[in-house]
């Protein structure tokens, strides 16, 4: 009779986040990860063909929580402005995780930028006032530096928003940015 698995890929992708959240990828070992299992390696290299391997999965694993915690709304401008919030909550709730995920360089930070950036393209894309990718890009250039620079004075715990508080930055962040892409538009500005 075959020996029951124990340890199975999900319980190593919830180590491996785990470890991130406390210690972000700097130290991000199979030792490591094995440990808090309490087991040895094995587990993890029977599941996984290398360590590049458990990453790529990691990274899968945390675009699904991202997903799901970030981008869980309607379409719409108010589903523009929860995300924004909800983007900044994440950051808030996750600080270690956010900062080793979307203050990196390289990889994997690159790829998770993108993702999110491109999730966020696809929410104003059901947006009516902005007719192409081209509005699309000129308002994210206006609004993306303050939404992700709030998440990361969150993230880091320079500033201790309140829930109502996010509610409201991420409402001004988008009204004010739609007001600045208008007069843009129009040669106001």
């Amino acid at each position: 009779m075959s020996r029951k698995k124990r340890i199975m890929k999900k319980h190593i992708l919830d180590a491996a986040l785990d470890l991130v959240k406390h210690d972000g990828f700097e130290d991000f070992t199979a030792r490591r990860i094995a440990e808090s299992l309490n087991a040895s390696t094995q587990p993890i290299y029977k599941d996984f063909k290398n360590m590049d391997d458990l990453r790529e999965h990691l990274l899968l694993y945390i675009k699904t929580m991202v997903q799901e915690e970030v981008f869980k709304v309607t379409t719409g401008d108010r589903g523009l402005v929860v995300v924004c919030a909800n983007y900044m909550r994440f950051a808030k709730k996750e600080g270690t995780l956010f900062c080793a995920i979307f203050m990196g360089k390289g990889h994997p930070a690159d790829d998770l930028n993108a993702y999110v950036l491109n999730s966020i393209y696809d929410v104003l894309e059901n947006m009516s006032e902005f007719e192409d990718y081209t509005d699309r890009k000129e308002f994210m250039e206006i609004i993306w530096p303050a939404v992700h620079g709030a998440a990361v004075l969150s993230a880091q715990g320079q500033l201790d928003y309140h829930e109502e508080e996010i509610d409201n930055i991420a409402n001004s962040i988008i009204y004010y940015g739609k007001t600045v892409w208008k007069d843009k538009k129009v040669g106001k500005i």
